[in-house]
């Protein structure tokens, strides 16, 4: 039996018709290799057409399986270093600890982060501490309420200040075809997302959320949005989604063949006439990285 997803998981499916596939604003390449099962290759280049800025990252994963770790090394084009350590099953069953490093020689400034994940059929927990700057803890959990309904909460807590920062809870139905998400942050926003795959070709979701300000309703406080994803051919698949304030998004991409990918997004307002972007990505990933 598979453990609940994490916090953040809750509503993934429907996170993930909304964020991926739309590239507007940037023209990205992103490319996955391997080498024997246990190196991993990434690297990416993406360019800004707004700010005309080009931003570059490596990243080499090592997997040590025989004892339960990984190592990934990361490099971008603003001198980023990071390092980040992955250690599973070592310290008791289930638990899995990482740490994620990462330093800048040109500005000096460091960062520490330590994360812990603890897996049960029942039940998930996570926690992670910032231990250089701050250090705030954030510590999350979710249970299984009753067959495919699950209940999470979260808090952060700033350790100097002795005060909780934030609270989260959430409750999510995930079944084989459709995921119901919802949520409150501090007891001032509400929301939730639905997603549906309606069959293998069809994917269509919801988000919405509403903002409580000093007790006032208003259209202001509250977002709607829409998002389908509808594979046209086996080669060819079209994304859409549009928010309560009539901004479109619409993305093709087209299975080139040989692991590449091809895609074209573009982003406009039905009632504005300036703001419009586009955007492409090229992404390469050999089956054996997937």
């Amino acid at each position: 039996m598979s453990s609940p997803p994490s916090f953040t998981d809750l509503g993934k499916s429907a996170k993930d018709l909304f964020g991926k596939g739309f590239h507007h604003g940037f023209v990205k390449f992103d490319s996955t290799t391997k080498s024997g099962p246990q190196v991993e290759f990434k690297t990416g280049a993406a360019h800004n057409l707004t700010a005309e800025k080009l931003i570059g990252n490596l990243e080499i994963k090592y997997k040590v399986p025989q004892h339960g770790f990984t190592i990934t090394e990361k490099w971008n084009t603003d001198n980023n270093l990071g390092t980040v350590i992955e250690v599973k099953d070592q310290f008791m069953r289930g638990n899995k600890v990482t740490f994620d490093i990462a330093y800048n020689p040109n500005t000096g400034r460091r960062n520490a982060l330590v994360k812990s994940e603890w897996a049960a059929p029942q039940v998930k927990v996570n926690a992670d501490a910032n231990i250089i700057s701050g250090p705030v803890f954030n510590v999350s959990a979710v249970g299984l309420l009753q067959p495919n309904w699950y209940i999470g909460g979260l808090i952060k807590f700033d350790m100097p200040s002795k005060q909780m920062k934030n609270h989260s809870l959430a409750i999510g139905h995930i079944t084989n075809d459709y995921t119901l998400h919802s949520y409150v942050n501090d007891g001032q926003e509400f929301g939730g997302s639905f997603y549906h795959q309606v069959n293998k070709n069809f994917e269509m979701g919801a988000q919405m959320s509403w903002l409580k300000v000093g007790g006032a309703q208003n259209n202001n406080n509250i977002n709607f949005a829409l998002a389908s994803k509808y594979r046209v051919s086996q080669d060819l698949t079209v994304q859409s989604k549009i928010d309560k304030n009539a901004n479109v998004a619409i993305s093709a991409t087209h299975d080139l063949g040989g692991a590449v990918k091809l895609t074209f997004s573009t982003h406009f307002g039905l009632t504005k006439v300036d703001g419009q972007k586009f955007g492409l990505g090229l992404e390469y990933k050999p089956a054996c990285c997937h």
